[in-house]
C-alpha cells in the first residue's frame, strides 16, 4: 500500500531522525536524495531487491529489525541511522589499521565516505580503498557492486570514461574511476528546500574539456595530455614517493604523478608545486632535448635532505627495531603486518622519555590517547606533507602551536597498541598528498646523531587533560604528603592522567601552601611540592615526634591554615572543602570521636529524668 507522506513529511522524519542520531543532517538529506533520484519516494524500490527510502536490502533489513517495516519511512530512516553509525565506527577502525586514505580525501571520515560505506558496505568501501593503494580489490564482490553502482547515463560526462570501458578497467582503475565519479556526484547534490546548495554547483553538468584548457595540469584531470606527461617524467628518471614509475594506462593525474612532478621542479629550480603549469612542461620539454648525460637528474634522497633541511626525529637514537611479533617483519616501510597488510611508517628503538623532535617546521595537531597510535602528534608543514608520530609518553606542544625543525614535540614512550614484551620505539609516519611514503629517503642526510635536545628547565605547566610520567610523578608526590582527590581517595596513578580528582588534591595543597589555587601546576606549585616532599622525607623521629603525633599535628596546622586563607578570601566553598578534608584524616576522626563523647556527656545529665524527646 503506497504511503501518503508529502515530500516536506519526508524530509522533517529524516531531519528529526539526524539530530535525534547526532548525525549531521546534511549529510543524511544527501543519501535518502541519492537512493530515491532525488524524489524522496518512501516507496521505492529496485530490481536488485534493495526496498524504501534508504533502499535496504533483505539481509540488511533483517540485521536492523525492519523486514516487512522497509517501506516505512519513519522505520527506515531509524534504521539508516543505526547502520550510519555502525559504518562510522566500522571504517574508523578499518582505516586505523590499514593506514589507507579514506575516499573523500580527508583526514576524517566525511559524508561521502559514510554514504559509500552505506552503499558498498564497510568491508566493501576497505576493498573501494586497498584497491586504489595496493591495486587489487581485497573482495572479490566489489568489481561486480562498483560497475552496478556507477550509471551508464552520466558516467563520461562526471570521469571522462566511456561505460563501455569500465569492464576492461584493472582493479586500481575502476576503484578510481568509482571514487572520482561519486565524489563529483555527491558534491552537486542540491536541496534547496532544506538550504542545501552543491558545492561544486555545475559538476554534474559541465563536459569534459581538456585538462589543458587552463594552462595547467593537476591532481584530479586525466586525458591524453597526463599520459603525456607521465611518459616523459619516466623517462627523465623521476618516479613516485616509493621510487616506482608512473602508471600511464589510466592517464589520471593523481598523487604519484603530483610527487614526481615535484620531484622535476625540485631538481630543476622550480617552485615545487605538484603542478604541471607552462615552465614546468617547457622545462621537461627543454629536458628531453638534452643528451642524457646533460639532464638534471632526480636528486638522491640525501641530497633531498640536506636542502630540504630535515631533521632525524629521535636524536640520538638511530637504530630501526626488530620485529616484535610473529610473522611480522621488522621496522621498516612496507614490511610485512598481520592480516596482509604493509607497515605504514618506521619504528625507532629507544628508550621511555627520550626527546622527540619534529623533522621540519609546520603546525601541531595533537592527540591524545589516540586509539592504537597512542598518544600522537601530526605536523602539517610549510609544502604539504604530513609527519605523524605516534606512542608518545608526553606532550611538549599544544594544539595548533607553530613548531619549528628540530623543536621537541614529546617524548617516546609506550602508549597504545606497543607489544607487552616488545621494544620501545617511535612510529614514525610521512605523508604525501594523502598517501603513506617511505621517510627514509627523504630521511638519510638527517644527522642521526643529533646532539640530543636538553631536558627543558621551565617544564610545561600540567593541568587537567595533561597526561605521561611527569602526572603520575605529582600523583606520587600528592599521595605521599596525604592529599587526596574528591572522593576521599589515594589518587590513581597507573594511567598517568591528569583528571579532576588530581586538581582536587592540587588544589588543597595550594591552599595549604598560601599559593594560588588554581589546580595547575607550575613553577611555584613545582618548587613548593619539592620541599614539601623534602620535609615529608625527615622521619618524625629525628624531629621527637611519634609518628602519629606529626601526622595529626600536620593536619590540624594545614585545617587551620586553609580555613584562615579561605575566610580571609571569603570563600565558603574553600572553607567547606577544607572541613570535608580534615574530617578524612586521622586527627579528623579522632576529633569526631571526642566531639561525639562530648555532646553525649553534655546531654545525659538533662535526660536522666525522663525519656529522650
Amino acid at each position: 500500500m503506497a504511503n501518503d507522506y508529502t515530500r516536506e513529511q519526508i524530509l522533517d522524519i529524516v531531519e528529526r531522525q539526524a539530530q535525534a542520531s547526532g548525525i549531521p543532517r546534511e549529510d543524511f538529506l544527501r543519501f535518502a536524495y541519492i537512493e530515491t533520484g532525488g524524489r524522496f519516494n518512501p516507496d521505492a524500490s529496485n530490481p536488485s531487491g534493495a526496498k524504501g527510502l534508504f533502499q535496504f536490502m533483505p539481509r540488511t533489513a533483517e540485521d536492523y529489525g525492519i523486514t516487512g517495516q522497509e517501506f516505512d519511512p519513519v522505520q527506515s530512516t531509524r534504521a539508516a541511522a543505526a547502520l550510519y553509525q555502525d559504518n562510522l565506527a566500522d571504517i574508523s577502525r578499518r582505516q586505523q589499521r590499514s593506514g589507507h586514505d579514506f575516499l573523500s580525501g580527508n583526514e576524517t571520515p566525511s559524508g561521502l565516505d559514510l554514504y559509500l560505506a552505506h552503499q558498498q558496505g564497510a568491508a566493501g568501501y576497505e576493498s573501494v580503498q586497498s584497491a586504489i593503494v595496493t591495486g587489487e580489490f581485497s573482495l572479490t564482490s566489489t568489481r561486480r557492486n562498483i560497475l552496478g553502482n556507477i550509471s551508464a547515463s552520466d558516467v563520461e560526462r562526471l570521469t571522462g570514461r566511456k561505460p563501455a570501458e569500465l569492464r576492461g578497467l584493472d582493479d586500481r582503475e575502476l576503484a578510481t574511476t568509482f571514487s572520482q565519479y561519486w565524489n563529483t556526484k555527491y558534491a552537486a547534490i542540491s536541496i534547496p528546500d532544506r538550504g542545501i546548495q552543491a558545492s561544486q554547483p555545475d559538476a554534474a553538468v559541465r563536459e569534459r574539456t581538456s585538462p589543458l584548457a587552463d594552462g595547467v595540469l593537476q591532481n584530479g584531470e586525466r586525458g591524453e595530455e597526463v599520459r603525456a606527461l607521465q611518459t616523459s617524467l619516466n623517462q627523465l628518471g623521476f618516479r613516485d614517493g616509493q621510487g616506482a614509475e608512473l602508471e600511464t594506462r589510466s592517464g589520471i593525474y593523481g598523487g604519484r604523478t603530483q610527487e614526481a612532478v615535484r620531484a622535476f621542479q625540485t631538481a630543476n629550480q622550480l617552485e615545487a608545486t605538484g603542478n604541471a603549469d607552462t615552465r614546468t612542461r617547457e622545462a621537461i620539454t627543454q629536458q628531453l632535448a638534452l643528451p642524457e648525460q646533460e639532464r638534471n637528474r632526480a636528486q638522491s634522497g640525501e641530497t633531498q635532505q640536506r636542502d630540504g633541511g630535515l631533521a632525524w626525529p629521535t636524536p640520538g637514537n638511530r637504530d630501526i627495531n626488530e620485529a616484535d611479533k610473529a610473522r611480522e617483519g621488522r621496522g621498516e616501510f612496507g614490511t610485512p603486518r598481520s592480516g596482509g597488510r604493509r607497515h605504514g611508517g618506521i619504528d625507532i628503538q629507544g628508550d621511555v622519555g627520550d626527546p622527540v623532535v619534529a623533522v621540519a617546521s609546520g603546525t601541531v595537531v595533537v592527540r591524545p590517547n589516540n586509539g592504537a597510535a597512542g598518544n600522537t602528534v601530526h605536523v602539517r608543514h610549510d609544502d604539504g606533507t604530513l609527519t605523524k608520530y605516534f606512542h608518545l609518553d608526553e606532550f611538549s606542544v599544544r594544539n595548533g602551536q607553530r613548531v619549528d625543525v628540530g623543536q621537541q614535540i614529546g617524548t617516546m614512550g609506550r602508549t597504545g597498541n606497543t607489544p607487552a614484551q616488545g621494544d620501545t620505539h617511535l612510529h614514525f609516519e610521512m605523508w604525501r598528498d594523502g598517501r603513506q611514503v617511505d621517510p627514509m629517503p627523504h630521511l638519510r642526510g638527517a644527522e642521526r646523531d643529533a646532539a640530543v635536545p636538553a631536558r627543558s628547565t621551565a617544564p610545561e605547566a600540567l593541568r587537567d587533560g595533561a597526561s605521561g610520567a611527569s602526572v603520575r610523578e605529582l600523583q606520587q608526590q600528592l599521595n605521599q604528603l596525604g592529599y587526596r582527590g574528591a572522593d576521599g581517595k589515594p589518587l590513581e596513578t597507573t594511567s598517568g592522567k591528569f583528571g579532576p580528582q588530581t586538581e582536587h588534591a592540587l588544589r588543597a595543597f595550594q591552599a595549604d601552601q598560601g599559593l594560588k589555587v588554581d589546580g595547575v601546576y607550575g613553577d611555584r606549585s613545582r618548587e613548593a611540592i619539592a620541599a614539601a616532599t623534602r620535609d615529608a622525607a625527615r622521619s618524625p623521629a629525628e624531629m621527637g615526634v611519634s609518628p602519629q603525633g606529626a601526622r595529626n599535628e600536620d593536619a590540624q596546622r594545614s585545617f587551620v591554615d586553609r580555613m584562615f586563607s579561605a575566610m580571609h578570601g571569603g570563600d565558603d566553598r574553600a572553607m567547606r572543602q577544607a572541613l570535608d578534608d580534615y574530617l578524612k584524616t586521622p586527627a579528623g576522626q579522632g576529633w569526631q570521636k571526642e566531639q561525639a563523647v562530648t555532646d553525649q556527656q553534655t546531654v545525659q545529665p538533662r535526660d536522666q529524668t525522663g525519656p529522650s524527646r
